[in-house]
């Protein structure tokens, strides 16, 4: 299409908007994704001075409704004090499961033989965020299309969309016990090894709390 083209007459009226063309030729569109975001993070990590957050936001039309824009101001001025370094949100219809990793839910949704895992994600992320007592819930990840983050504390980290890197950061251990958590619903579902591509944010996440940052999903609608 001609996103192109819009994006660098944009730029042209607007001095503050930073258009790059870079060359993305991978197989895999996960990586190819996590290449393009990268390329967001070096500009905001190395070109940008006095940043205190980045938001994130997926690109199609998941991220058309209009927007609360006083729950993202809220959420920059902390107006509860609540205590994250990644926030995603509550929204109609919580579609993005493949970017959760939440409680004993630890290995990606689609990662298995048998069952309907994501249906059994989404009636648990939904469950977690209507019972929530507080303003949000901590998980290992979690996007939902629109994700603000505090820029200092996650520079120097990456996106990632090769299982195999993902799969790094997530223990045999923590494997089993996603496995074991799916299994109370259906005993007959097993991992599935054979995956190539995985959710990018999984990888930034991830990482992101292995060095022991917050990341949260809060129980406010943003769209």
């Amino acid at each position: 299409d001609n996103s192109g083209t819009i994006l660098e007459e944009y730029q042209k009226n607007n001095d503050n908007v930073i258009v790059r063309n870079i060359i993305n030729t991978s197989e895999y569109r996960t990586e190819r994704i996590a290449k393009a975001r990268n390329e967001c993070l070096n500009i905001i990590y190395n070109e940008l001075n006095d940043i205190s957050f980045h938001i994130m936001i997926d690109s199609d039309d998941r991220c058309t409704p209009k927007w609360n824009i006083t729950i993202i101001n809220n959420y920059l001025n902390n107006f509860d004090n609540d205590d994250w370094d990644c926030i995603s949100f509550n929204r109609h219809g919580y579609y993005d499961l493949w970017a959760l990793l939440i409680d004993d839910f630890r290995h990606h949704c689609h990662g298995y033989h048998g069952g309907n895992v994501p249906t059994l994600m989404q009636k648990y992320i939904k469950h977690r965020l209507d019972i929530c007592e507080t303003n949000s819930i901590e998980v290992f990840s979690a996007f939902n299309g629109f994700c603000i983050y505090k820029t200092a504390k996650f520079k120097g980290l990456y996106y990632d969309g090769l299982y195999r890197n993902i799969k790094t950061l997530i223990s045999d251990e923590d494997r089993f016990i996603s496995l074991e958590a799916v299994k109370q619903y259906d005993p007959d579902v097993t991992i599935d090894d054979t995956w190539i591509e995985c959710c990018e944010h999984l990888f930034y996440h991830v990482s992101a709390f292995k060095k022991g940052l917050k990341i949260k999903v809060s129980k406010f609608n943003v769209m």
